[in-house]
């Protein structure tokens, strides 16, 4: 059994043994992961992310459980401020593990609590402890923020409650009363899109969320309703300072400071307890509507392409809605 936190203490003790070289890397973009790499003639397949972090350079360093032991691999770009400049993975080193802790890696494991583990993203004077699949969200997304870290936090009730994963996305359906960055999390991590027409999204302002089963006729089912209760949510104390970011007004340190407040908000909702974050509970409600397959026609009045099913039929043949409301 391998404990991150014994390896995280093998570091500091500098027990380790210095790499320093490049590596050939497989990595899976959608998910933003190392699955495995090539040293010395050997494949070393990641059997778990342990930690990820980016360094003062802007590089990151993800520390890997693999087929062979614990290693940490770096993505090293040789200029951070250029998109199309030459990235390279540098294997830094590997982690002295004793035999009877797995030491080979094989077979070994983390505890129960592993899918949990909080992986460590310092930002200039602030560290900010986020899982791994959030970070993912984050690249996805673009920032990180509390609406984000509310979404992520909901989709795993609904993959606990429900087995609701990306591969079983397509049996499944999301509402969501509001239109907020929570909503690219939850897309992300179900795999429930609006592209997929099994998301949808209503603007109530409020994080309320119902996860059900798609299914044929509109007799109302049981489905898994999430609800915020917590504030922690909230930046309106430093609503000034936002307003003035995004004006481009804001100096340094108005800049620092509302960054350490949206780490506090997303590591409070982090951590908060879920009876504490959330509402949970089941209700009735009628699945959604999907249409399998869409049918396309011309507006009689302005040409364009709308769907048939979305269309409203006027004197002349099929008008799109914006048409027909502008002639009433």
């Amino acid at each position: 059994m391998i404990d991150l936190r014994d390896i995280l203490s093998k570091i500091q003790q500098e027990a380790i043994s210095i790499i320093q070289e490049e590596v050939p890397v497989q990595f899976d973009n959608s998910q933003q992961t190392p699955l495995g790499f090539r040293w010395r003639g050997n494949h070393y397949e990641v059997l778990k992310p342990l930690l990820v972090s980016k360094g003062a350079g802007g590089h990151l360093h993800y520390l890997l459980l693999t087929s062979g032991g614990v290693f940490c691999l770096s993505l090293v770009r040789d200029n951070e401020d250029s998109p199309f400049c030459r990235s390279r993975w540098v294997l830094r080193y590997r982690v002295k593990i004793d035999d009877s802790a797995g030491g080979s890696g094989k077979g070994a494991s983390l505890p129960d609590c592993a899918g949990q583990v909080t992986f460590s993203l310092p930002r200039g004077a602030s560290k900010l402890v986020v899982p791994l699949p959030l970070l993912n969200v984050a690249y996805y997304h673009g920032h990180l923020c509390p609406e984000l870290a509310v979404g992520y936090r909901a989709a795993l009730v609904a993959q606990r409650e429900l087995s609701l994963t990306r591969e079983s996305a397509h049996k499944f359906f999301v509402l969501a009363e509001n239109m907020t960055s929570a909503i690219d999390a939850l897309q992300y991590v179900t795999g429930c899109t609006i592209g997929n027409q099994n998301f949808f999204a209503y603007d109530l302002g409020k994080h309320v969320y119902y996860f059900g089963r798609l299914a044929a006729g509109f007799e109302p089912q049981e489905v898994l309703r999430v609800a915020l209760i917590s504030t922690a949510v909230d930046l309106g104390h430093v609503g000034e300072i936002e307003e003035r970011i995004v004006a481009g007004e804001a100096g340094g340190a108005e800049v620092e400071k509302y960054q350490r407040a949206v780490d506090r908000a997303v590591q409070e909702i982090l951590d908060l307890p879920e009876e504490k974050l959330f509402s949970i509970s089941r209700v009735l409600l009628r699945s959604p509507w999907v249409v399998s397959r869409r049918r396309y026609a011309r507006c009689c009045s302005c040409g364009e392409v709308v769907a048939v099913e979305k269309s409203v039929l006027g004197e002349d043949g099929l008008l799109c809605q914006v048409c027909a409301a502008k002639a009433i």
